[in-house]
């Protein structure tokens, strides 16, 4: 996320980091402080982190935010804004962790932030008015797509906005080896295949409707696409991807439950 907000820096903004590892954030200031003309800044605790930031951004396991949260409601104003991005932890469990005082969110960002072509799903607690919702949009907004959700839809954003990219990266690799194969030198298949994978994103984007249009504009009647598509359909691709998002997000509903 810091790298998300590097690549567009909010006007203004400035980015504070703590971590109780020193030598984490000292190395992550080393590397991007100067291209990003010293917008990062080391706190040197979490009391210092609250004086100098209007909101904090919790990231670290879920096993250990309540305990962070907890650090931090000695010192959090009401005018603040806590966000925390642990997976499986509730609004209310958080909110008995954090105490009351500061607006309090939750996000659920993906790997594609740290080049400003993410997705960032955001649910607030009830009662967060919509200004500092708002706010909250407006500081990720630089990192891809902003979307707020209801808190019961987290764990089937995490399947296909967080595991997704592990499934298309299979889907990725097998087209690669496919191409190997056939014959094409793995160094050429890798290019082929990842800048495919991009244009076809880049016109699903683009495009409004299914990606099922997309796939029957390519498949010429008797054609190669078409013939492919049918090896595809007897294997049971389609049925195999749904099935992936539904488990993984049943084993989110099974993670937060055992939290």
């Amino acid at each position: 996320m810091v790298k998300g907000w590097m690549r567009s820096p909010l006007p203004g903004t400035k980015v504070v980091v703590y971590d109780k590892i020193n030598e984490c954030v000292r190395r992550l200031v080393d590397d991007w402080s100067l291209s990003a003309e010293g917008l990062v800044s080391v706190a040197d605790s979490l009391e210092d982190l609250v004086k100098q930031t209007g909101v904090i951004v919790v990231v670290v396991k879920p096993k250990d935010t309540p305990e962070v949260l907890s650090a931090l409601s000695h010192h959090v104003r009401p005018d603040q804004v806590v966000i925390s991005s642990a997976a499986g932890l509730g609004l209310s469990r958080l909110r008995a962790a954090l105490g009351p005082g500061p607006s309090l969110c939750r996000i659920m960002p993906n790997l594609g932030v740290e080049l400003g072509a993410g997705v960032v799903a955001v649910c607030a607690e009830p009662g967060v008015v919509p200004a500092d919702i708002d706010r909250v949009k407006d500081l990720f907004g630089c990192m891809g797509i902003v979307e707020v959700v209801d808190e019961q839809m987290l764990n089937a954003v995490t399947a296909v906005a967080g595991s997704s990219l592990g499934f298309l990266a299979l889907a990725l690799e097998g087209l690669e080896d496919g191409a190997v194969k056939v014959g094409m030198p793995r160094k050429l298949a890798r290019t082929f295949v990842r800048q495919t994978a991009l244009a076809t994103a880049q016109l699903l984007v683009m495009r409004p409707g299914s990606a099922a249009d997309l796939k029957d504009q390519v498949a010429s009647p008797g054609g190669t696409t078409i013939a492919g598509l049918a090896v595809l359909e007897d294997e049971g691709v389609r049925g195999a991807f749904l099935r992936a998002v539904e488990a993984a997000t049943e084993r989110g509903r099974v993670l937060q439950e055992e939290v």
